[in-house]
C-alpha cells in the first residue's frame, strides 16, 4: 500500500466531495427543469436541462478523478485540469443563464479555481509524475 501524503488525500477528498455536490445540483437542475416545462416555460427549462446535463457529466467525471487522485496516477493530473476547468465553466454559464444562484455558483467554482492552483505547486505536480 502507498503511503497517501497530504496533497492525495486532499485532492481525493476535494475530488469526492466537489463531485458529489455538483452531481446533486445537476440531479436539481435537471428536476427543477422537467417542472418547469409541465409549467410551460420550455425555453428556460431546455436551457436548464442542458446545463443539468453538463454539471452531470462534471460530477461523474470528478467522482473518476478522485479515484485516480487516490491512486496516484499519471493521468489524473491531466484529468484534473480539464475537468475542473470544465467545472468553473459549467458553473459561469449556469450563472449567466440564470439557472443557478450566486451563492452555489461561488461555491462550486471557488473550490476547483483553487484545486487547480494547487494542481500546478511543484510538489503535487511531482507526486503526479509531471
Amino acid at each position: 500500500m502507498k503511503d497517501r501524503q497530504l496533497p492525495v488525500v486532499a485532492l481525493t477528498v476535494l475530488a469526492a466531495g466537489l463531485g458529489a455536490a455538483t452531481m446533486v445540483a445537476g440531479l436539481a437542475m435537471i428536476s427543477g427543469a422537467q417542472i418547469g416545462f409541465l409549467l410551460s416555460e420550455g425555453r428556460n427549462s431546455t436551457l436548464a436541462s442542458l446545463i443539468g446535463v453538463a454539471e452531470l457529466a462534471v460530477g461523474v467525471s470528478t467522482l473518476v478523478l478522485a479515484f485516480g487522485f487516490w491512486l496516484q496516477r499519471s493521468w489524473a493530473w491531466g484529468l484534473g485540469i480539464a475537468v475542473f476547468g470544465l467545472s468553473v465553466v459549467v458553473d459561469v454559464i449556469s450563472l449567466a443563464a440564470g439557472v443557478a444562484s450566486l451563492a452555489s455558483t461561488v461555491f462550486l467554482a471557488a473550490v476547483p479555481v483553487l484545486v487547480l492552483w494547487y494542481l500546478y505547486q511543484p510538489r503535487v505536480k511531482t507526486l503526479y509524475g509531471r
